[in-house]
């Protein structure tokens, strides 16, 4: 419960109904699971809601990699920064707590 409202997840902690999302179930999702989402971590989730708002799919790793580099401006940058914003997994968790249902081919 949320701010007075009632939220259903699925098995995999994902929203039920990802119309509801806001940013605040985002963040009482990741709180729930222990994270705090700072700056680094809703640029990830923006990321994985437009792209998939675009493609209706999530990105790839590869392609968060490249955009991270992008968005930084360091070529150095890769997978390992990703995994510490969420160490589960980057595209799963970007799309768990920005509302959007499991990926496919992650769970």
């Amino acid at each position: 419960m949320l701010e007075g409202r009632t939220y259903a997840l699925d098995s995999h902690g994902h929203l039920g109904r990802p119309e509801q999302w806001t940013e605040r179930v985002g963040q009482a999702l990741a709180e729930r699971d222990g994270i705090i989402l700072e700056e680094d971590h809703w640029w990830l989730i923006e990321f994985v809601r437009s792209y998939q708002q675009t493609y209706a799919m999530p990105p790839l790793m590869r392609v968060l990699v490249r955009a991270l580099r992008d968005h930084h401006g360091d070529e150095r940058l890769g997978s390992r920064e990703l995994y510490r914003l969420f160490p589960d997994s980057p595209v799963r968790q970007a799309c768990k707590y920005g509302g959007l249902p499991p990926p496919d081919w992650c769970i």
